[in-house]
């Protein structure tokens, strides 16, 4: 059997220091309160009542009342303090990170003004399962990717979706854009993984990853990358290539400046009436 074993010292200060990953150590019970108290678990966001009072808590803090726009906030910050990591993880260091939902802790910042969601803290030390010689790398990408996307961002998503009423597929492409930056500019600048690495590792997140782990009818990685063309030309690095999201992610309703993502599908379609008015 593949069990989880402690990552490494170097593999440990990597994702601390990319993405602000921590571990508690010791069960979190043994913390003081004023640390518990910025720390929720994930797992608490799959009860209806847990959800509610986590959104409406949250709308409160970005300066509105609609659950719609605190779910999709969480979902983008979400993505990039665990999502993101995970994948790191599994392309950087060959390694899926033992996540589940019960062992995530969502913290909030220690400082005042810090960032509502700083990062993830994880309950006990941070676990990952290699790849073993009794399979190949191929297999346990599939079985590791899939589970995670099953049994960890489907159900969440799946209670976002329903206590907030916002539709699923915003929150997987507010996923699937941190993604694609991951495997279009993070890794790649890192220069300590093969090219070809992360661009097959790209392709099976889009083309093989089944669209039923999603809880969807067509994959949603897929649905919102693009075609062939746009992947060669991300790939190739192309001057001026860039990709507008489908679905808008309520940013502007919560934006300080009023302002927009830059993928924002809103501003590109102001833009264009702009640029057809006499």
């Amino acid at each position: 059997m593949n069990r989880p074993h402690p990552l490494n010292a170097d593999e440990a200060a990597t994702l601390q220091a990319q993405y602000r990953v921590q571990a508690t150590v010791s069960p979190i019970d043994g913390y003081d309160a004023l640390s518990a108290s910025r720390l929720v678990r994930a797992s608490a966001l799959l009860e209806s009542d847990g959800c509610d009072a986590f959104l409406d808590d949250l709308a409160i803090r970005l300066g509105t009342d609609s659950r719609p726009i605190a779910a999709s906030m969480l979902a983008k910050r979400y993505a990039a303090v665990v999502a993101v990591p995970f994948f790191h993880a599994l392309t950087f260091f060959d390694k899926e990170l033992d996540l589940p939902l019960g062992s995530v802790l969502l913290r909030s910042g220690e400082e005042p003004g810090g960032h509502w969601l700083e990062g993830m803290t994880v309950d006990g030390l941070l676990r990952a399962r290699a790849v073993t010689c009794a399979e190949s790398r191929e297999s346990w990408r599939l079985r590791a990717a899939e589970n995670f996307v099953r049994f960890h961002l489907t159900l969440l998503w799946q209670s976002l979706s329903r206590s907030s009423g916002l539709p699923a597929m915003i929150l997987w492409e507010n996923t699937a854009v941190r993604l694609f930056s991951l495997y279009e500019k993070k890794l790649p600048k890192l220069n300590a993984v093969p090219a070809a690495k992360i661009e097959d590792d790209l392709r099976f997140l889009l083309h093989t990853l089944p669209a039923e782990a999603f809880g969807q009818r067509q994959q949603p990685f897929a649905r919102f990358y693009g075609g062939s063309d746009v992947f060669q030309a991300f790939q190739e690095q192309k001057p001026g290539i860039s990709r507008t999201r489908l679905t808008c992610c309520l940013y502007y309703r919560v934006s300080r400046e009023g302002g927009y993502c830059e993928a924002c599908p809103r501003a590109v379609r102001q833009s264009r009436s702009k640029a057809v008015d006499p």
